[in-house]
């Protein structure tokens, strides 16, 4: 429903995927899948693989999304 809202039609999606440490971690495709991520057409998204325990993907979630926020301006 969130994305739905016309406020925030083309706003960039970034999912952090926690808990990557542990061996039953999902994978991104299996996260892409489960959110049906493949149907989102008007805006980018990605999912960064992290723990939130070491700190590990945290930083370069910020980076992407510094990224595709600075090409929009």
């Amino acid at each position: 429903e969130l994305l739905e809202e016309p406020k925030l039609q083309g706003v960039p999606l970034l999912i952090y995927a926690n808990k990557q440490d542990l061996l039953q971690a999902a994978q991104a495709s299996e996260i892409a899948r489960g959110l049906s991520l493949d149907t989102i057409r008007d805006r980018k998204w990605h999912i960064q693989a992290c723990s939130a325990q070491s700190g590990e993907g945290i930083k370069e979630g910020i980076d992407w999304m510094s990224t595709v926020v600075g090409k929009k301006k």
